[in-house]
């Protein structure tokens, strides 16, 4: 069944000492079946994150990220220079109809690239 939700993003990477913090707040459709998905609209583009009891799926835009929350993954990685192959390891994952808590870091070849944090709560419109 989608439900219509008021969505609150908040993204954090932490990179060489370095913290950026990324907010957004959308109204957002969120559908729980064989895999959980939840989708809204940023100015830039599209967020769409699925998750089954072991793989995760984030998308923002054309980049795709996969996740698996027992196994490293290696990825194709959008940075602003150009892609990097990255592998991607799940230290937190933690999601209920109302919230979603996601932990992860990204690897390259020798050693710890990036931490990302996101934390994502979701409300029924009406209750906005």
């Amino acid at each position: 069944m989608y439900q219509n939700k008021y969505i609150q993003y908040k993204a954090i990477f932490k990179q060489d000492g370095e913290t950026e913090t990324i907010q957004y707040q959308a109204n957002g459709l969120f559908h729980k079946g064989k895999k959980t998905c939840l989708k809204f609209d940023i100015p830039e583009n599209t967020i769409d994150i699925s998750y089954g009891e072991d793989e995760i799926c984030l998308k923002h835009g054309q980049s795709c990220l996969k996740l698996n929350v027992n196994k490293d993954i290696w990825n194709q990685y959008q940075l602003p220079y150009g892609q990097a192959l990255l592998k991607t390891r799940v230290c937190l994952f933690e999601a209920n109809d109302h919230r979603i808590k996601l932990k992860y870091e990204l690897h390259d070849q020798q050693s710890l690239i990036s931490t990302v944090y996101i934390f994502i709560t979701m409300t029924t419109v009406e209750e906005a």
